[in-house]
């Protein structure tokens, strides 16, 4: 009986500690195993891609950090006005948005949203790409400006 006991209780812990390292990694995007970079100004960078809705809808949600080499790339279908808010995003952002040829055309900063209702940030020019950084690059490291050419590579 106490050998049983203890099987379970093992393997509750188990289960526990999966549970816990998936979420984990949901919440840090370590589980998109696609090998996606960007480069813009010469400096390359890894993406996490967010191409269809769910993933463009909750990527960036709840979390408290983005590294500083880890960007997200939205990849849409086609050009448009795509906008965005800020609504349960806990950090300051900065999206860069890319034409069809891969030249920067507006670049705008977002805060993140603390109450129900959100401004929604509507762009300047249509884009079929967004790139998402730490809104403290923009200005402070990377130096991107608008019509920047980036070219990137997206692993399916």
């Amino acid at each position: 009986m106490l050998k049983r006991k203890k099987i379970i209780t093992i393997s509750i812990i188990i289960v526990t500690l999966t549970t816990i390292t998936i979420i984990y990694k949901i919440k840090t995007g370590e589980l998109n195993n696609k090998k996606n970079i960007i480069c813009c100004k010469n400096s390359c960078f890894n993406v996490e891609i967010a191409d269809n809705n769910k993933t463009r809808q909750l990527w960036l949600m709840y979390r408290e950090d983005l590294d500083e080499d880890k960007w997200m790339l939205f990849v849409y279908d086609k050009p448009w006005n795509y906008s965005f808010w800020m609504k349960n995003t806990l950090i300051p952002l900065a999206w860069i948005r890319i034409d069809t040829n891969l030249k920067v055309v507006d670049i705008k900063l977002m805060e993140p949203c603390k109450t129900q209702e959100c401004p929604t940030y509507i762009p300047k020019q249509k884009a079929q790409y967004v790139l998402e950084i730490n809104q403290w690059l923009i200005n402070k490291k990377w130096l991107i400006s608008i019509w920047d050419t980036c070219k990137f590579n997206h692993e399916n």
